[in-house]
């Protein structure tokens, strides 16, 4: 029988590793449920929290090239709109998701359509503005309870399946229940994107990104589609803002508003590789991981307060980019999975 071409074999790999990686992430947080650790599930959790999110800021500042210092003034409306319908009008969690995405979007829109004249650093300042804005009026809204919160009441007992559809988990099964919660909608996310990425409206993003001018003078309405990518990034926010808001069973403006729900989603697609689908997946999965370590580690204890967690997380931060400033995914993954495979990479013949 004839050997499989290269292009087979590199299909079947591809579809192994997919298998594997899909194996991995439903199997990962079983043996820490089964010994009790579950502070490892909440790495999990926050790991595809944050790979969810990069995707969504991959959207407006990879794909777009439209830097947003801002997102978390969405991930914020996120968690309270979908708090308040569920504490003032008893909404299931998932409906308050959805309830949520539409508001972060109507809001979004109304927000960025203003200031898509603007251009570069002048749009990533008035990024900066509107989340300096939002904190002052979080802390301060009678609506949402000020500086004082929302705390979101938990039903008591319940089935496991039970929470998954309502995002209710009083039991020790929160950590496993939001581990796969986040997964699934993590997995959605990337699935979307994927399709947005193919679509008219990727290539439309992408000629903004390259060249405005040019993409105007083709009729692309670019005001237009930096508004898009920015709604598509609110929504995932916002959707993200709720999950977090429900695992916390509190919403405060310092908490939903922190400075790191702005700039570990933005670090995710750029230490991965900006404006590429798994960009922020790869930078999640290696920063989040390393953050909580050196929290864990380095910032409790007899060194807490010094800061030297933060201190050494940021050196990492600049060894991996000075190392590979187009990101993790410009590595020669296919190098080395040939490699591994025993066969040396496919090579193009030279004339």
């Amino acid at each position: 029988m004839a050997a499989s071409s290269p292009p087979a074999r590199a299909g079947r790999a591809q579809q192994v590793a997919w298998g594997l990686a899909i194996l991995v992430a439903l199997l990962y947080p079983l043996p820490f449920e089964r010994s009790g650790q579950i502070y490892y599930e909440t790495v999990g959790f926050l790991v595809l929290l944050n790979a969810m999110l990069g995707i969504g800021w991959n959207i407006i500042g990879g794909w777009a090239g439209q830097f947003d210092f801002g997102p978390s003034i969405f991930f914020a409306i996120g968690a309270y709109t979908a708090a308040l319908l569920s504490i003032h009008s008893g909404w299931n969690a998932w409906i308050a998701l959805v309830g949520a995405v539409v508001v972060a979007v109507v809001i979004c829109a109304a927000l960025t359509y203003p200031v898509t004249r603007l251009r570069g650093h002048y749009f990533a300042i008035a990024t900066v503005a509107m989340w300096m804005i939002a904190q002052p009026i979080g802390a301060t809204w009678r609506l949402i309870n000020g500086s004082q919160g929302l705390f979101i009441p938990v039903a008591a007992g319940g089935s496991f399946v039970h929470g998954i559809l309502t995002m209710e988990f009083p039991g020790r099964g929160k950590g496993l229940g939001f581990y796969y919660l986040s997964l699934l909608l993590f997995a959605a996310t990337l699935a979307g994107a994927r399709a947005i990425e193919r679509s008219k409206w990727g290539f439309y993003f992408r000629a903004v990104r390259d060249d405005q001018d040019g993409a105007e003078a083709i009729g692309i309405d670019s005001r237009l589609y930096k508004v898009i990518a920015r709604c598509l990034m609110a929504a995932i926010f916002a959707a993200g803002g709720t999950l977090y808001g429900f695992w916390a069973l509190a919403v405060f403006p310092d908490q939903v508003l922190e400075v790191n729900w702005n700039i570990l989603p933005m670090m995710a697609a750029v230490v991965g590789g900006l404006g590429r689908l798994w960009g922020p997946v790869l930078g999640a999965v290696v920063l989040i991981p390393i953050s909580q370590l050196m929290t864990a580690t380095l910032g409790s204890g007899p060194l807490a307060g010094r800061g030297i967690d933060l201190i050494i997380y940021g050196a990492v931060i600049m060894l991996i980019a000075g190392w590979r400033p187009n990101g993790l995914l410009s590595l020669p993954w296919a190098e080395w999975a040939a490699r591994v495979r025993g066969r040396a990479p496919a090579r193009s013949a030279k004339s």
